[in-house]
Order: C-alpha cells, then sequence, then structure tokens
C-alpha cells in the first residue's frame, strides 16, 4: 500500500492518499524526529519515546536534526556502543519506527512512499543530489520497496488544493524547522484529476530560514548572558571574553555537543577559576557537559509560540546549576529576527522575478509551524495583501499532500 512521509527536522508524519493523516505515537499524528541510545541497555527508542527516556536518565546517545545532515559530506557516520552507523542508518531506525506505527493504527503493510524533499537541500546540485540520494536509501533500509520524492511546498500545495472550487495561481509557503520553500503554482478542481503536475509549476525557490533560526535569536540576544557572554577570564596576564566559537555552538542544539571535546572541557574550567561571573560559567559547563541543550530549547520554542498570540513571553528554565527566568517582548522578537525576514523577502522577490510579469497571485497559502510568528505573516501581507492569505494545519498540510501524490508518484 502507498503512503506518504514527511520527515522534518524537527516532526515526522505519515498519510494515506485520502489525505488521512495516521495516527503515530500514543499522543497522536506527529513523532518528534530524534533517536535515543540509552548507555545502559540495547534498545533505541524513536520519537516521543526516546524524548521521555533521554529526559528522565540522559546516559546515551541523544540523535535530533538527522535532517540537516543529509547533504553534508562531512557527516557520514559515526560511533554508538562501539559500532559505526552510517547516517542513512540512524534515519533508517527512525523511518522504520515510524512505518512500523503507522501500519500497526492502520492494519496493513506500507511498501510504497512519496517523501518530502525541501526544494532545496543545497545550493550545490552535487551535494542536493547525494542529500536526496541518502534519504532514499534510508527509506529503503526502513523497509520501503519504493520510494519517489515530491519538494514538500508542492505537497502542501496538494493539500491546500483539495479546498479550492475553482483554478487559482497560489504562492504556497512552506516553513521547516531548517528551511522555508516556495512555490508558485496552479492549483485547482480542473488540474488536481491530472496525472502529470510539473507544467502547473511555475517557479520554485528555497531558503535557510526555518524555526530552529528563530530560535536561536532568542537565544543569542536574550540568553547568551546567562551563559558567560559579556565575562571575562585570565589567561596569562592579560583579561580574555569567552571565545566566540564557545558562544556559537550554543545557537544550534545539534552543535552544542562539539563543545565537549577535550580542549573546550579544558577550556571551561580555566573560565571557571577566573572568571568575573563564575555562576554564568558553571551554567556553561551544565548546559554542554550534563547534556541540558535539548530541554532549554523546548523552553525557548515554547516561548516563541506564546509571541505568535501574546506580547510577550518569558522563558523558564531551571536544571543542574542552569536557572533562567528571561522575558521576551513581541517588539524584542520581530526586532531580533528583522534578518531573517528580509532573508524571507529578497527569496520571495526572486522566485517572483521568475514568474511572468502578467500573473496575478490569487492566494498565498502559508503552512509550517513558523507560519504563524506574526512578523512571517505581516511579511506575506504586506507584499500581497491580508485578504489573499490562507492557512490550514501548520504541522500536516505537506504530509496530507504527499499522501495524496502517493497514487500518483509512479507514474511521474
Amino acid at each position: 500500500m502507498r503512503c506518504g512521509v514527511d520527515f522534518g527536522t524537527s516532526n515526522s508524519a505519515v498519510a494515506l492518499s485520502t489525505g488521512e493523516v495516521l495516527k503515530v505515537e500514543a499522543s497522536g499524528r506527529l513523532s518528534r524526529s530524534v533517536l535515543f541510545f540509552p548507555e545502559d541497555t540495547g534498545e533505541v527508542l524513536a520519537g516521543g519515546p526516546a524524548i521521555e527516556r533521554y529526559l528522565e536518565d540522559n546516559a546515551g546517545r541523544f540523535i535530533q536534526s538527522m535532517k540537516t545532515w543529509l547533504p553534508s559530506s562531512t557527516f557520514t557516520r559515526t560511533q554508538i556502543r562501539n559500532r559505526t552507523l552510517l547516517l542513512e542508518d540512524l534515519i533508517a531506525v527512525f523511518l522504520k519506527s515510524l512505518r512500523t506505527s503507522a501500519m500497526e493504527t492502520l492494519g496493513k503493510d506500507l511498501d510504497e512512499v512519496v517523501m518530502g524533499r525541501p526544494a532545496r537541500f543545497s545550493t550545490d546540485p552535487v551535494a542536493d543530489a547525494f542529500a536526496q540520494e541518502r534519504l532514499k536509501k534510508a527509506a529503503e533500509l526502513a523497509g520501503f520497496t519504493q520510494v519517489s520524492f515530491l519538494i514538500e511546498p508542492i505537497a502542501a500545495a496538494l493539500a491546500y488544493e483539495a479546498t479550492l472550487k475553482r483554478d487559482e495561481l497560489v504562492l504556497v509557503a512552506d516553513f521547516g524547522a531548517g528551511t522555508s520553500d516556495l512555490t508558485l503554482m496552479w492549483l485547482g478542481p480542473t488540474r488536481r484529476v491530472k496525472t502529470e503536475r510539473r507544467g502547473d509549476v511555475v517557479a520554485s525557490s528555497g531558503v535557510y530560514v526555518g524555526g530552529d533560526r528563530f530560535d536561536a535569536a532568542i537565544m543569542k540576544h536574550k540568553l547568551l548572558p546567562y551563559f558567560g557572554q559579556g565575562t571575562t577570564y585570565e589567561v596569562g596576564f592579560k583579561r580574555m571574553p569567552i571565545p566566540t566559537y564557545v558562544l556559537s555552538r550554543l545557537l544550534s542544539w545539534n552543535e552544542m555537543s562539539l563543545i565537549r571535546e577535550k580542549s573546550t572541557r579544558e577550556l571551561i574550567d580555566q573560565m571557571m577559576k577566573t572568571s568575573t561571573n563564575k555562576d554564568a560559567i558553571a551554567a556553561l559547563h551544565d548546559l554542554v557537559m550534563y547534556n541540558l541543550g535539548y530541554r532549554l530549547y523546548r523552553a525557548i520554542e515554547q516561548a516563541k509560540v506564546e509571541l505568535s498570540t501574546k506580547k510577550k513571553a518569558t522563558v523558564v528554565f531551571s536544571d543542574e546549576r542552569v536557572h533562567i527566568e528571561e522575558q521576551v517582548t513581541r517588539a524584542e522578537f520581530d526586532t531580533f529576527c528583522k534578518p531573517l525576514i528580509d532573508e524571507l523577502e529578497v527569496c520571495t522577490d526572486e522566485l517572483l522575478a521568475r514568474a511572468p510579469k502578467d500573473l496575478r497571485i490569487d492566494s498565498v497559502f502559508l503552512t509550517g509551524g513558523s507560519s504563524q510568528i506574526p512578523a512571517v505573516r505581516a511579511l506575506f501581507a504586506r507584499k500581497f495583501g491580508e485578504d489573499r492569505l490562507r492557512t490550514a494545519d501548520a504541522f500536516t498540510s505537506v504530509v496530507e499532500g504527499l499522501g495524496r501524490a502517493a497514487d500518483l508518484a509512479f507514474k511521474l
């Protein structure tokens, strides 16, 4: 049986050709795209159960943001429990768990799949093809016998198309955790019966602006002082600020583990002895050494979500020697995120520049978690008018479209 799978940087889901999104966890239709290899057992946990075990006892390897590494030729393998695992192996473990859960819900085998992929894994065509081939291999290792791909904004477009009563020219903006993808496409009742849709796509583009960078903006502008920014420590007879490379690692959850290398551990020990703010360096030590990054970024994400509907929110986090209670206002968040909004606007303008000048966009469909950020919505309202903006379920539109494409995918 055929299905669509949205393997996301943060969340993943499975849908059928009817558009039905299947339950894949006890908590619902979404599964966090994570793995946890406990240190004291031979088991491997995926999704929600992985997070629960990690939060109970973080002794082991917690793997997150696997999708972001697909185009990278520098990350090919890692050592876990004295075994060498390729990135494809890790993703396959997660996809197999997702597929198994979906089949248990459905009561049928799922062997053919349409996988979502961003408009660009990379601006380098070689790296882009490399990323897709790795994802294909992972899907095959997970048990899918036929694998095809559809770019995620087109999948979201197909989900939106199911609601249309007339044909429209639609700008689809899909905001993921790692990238934002834009597609300008003809959609509607007379077109959704076609088995060949390439001619309906007017233009596509993408930019590396996603939910993770909006989270990082809060970390950068509000929370780094909790971990030593602005402090100095003694080096010989001089006082030096905390190295930029250490603080920059804190802006990405999946890079925090790199700080645990021996030389940086020794540096943190040195800073602990001579820092002008030893409490902040103690917080940095515990954040990194005790793997608290995931929990902290969930607290940051929660504040970001609250800012979608409120004028202010508070990042609250307390664990080991890390104690944070920091208020963020909507106005501050908008200021922090302006460079990201500017990148989105440039990407949108470049997309429109490639379209025929006489075309009028009928509607703009916004989906994905960051579509709920007021500054993102304001950008598209300013460019196209509030009356042309459309939304749906921010987290399942892509997988619904992938499912709807499943019956056509092997004819393309």
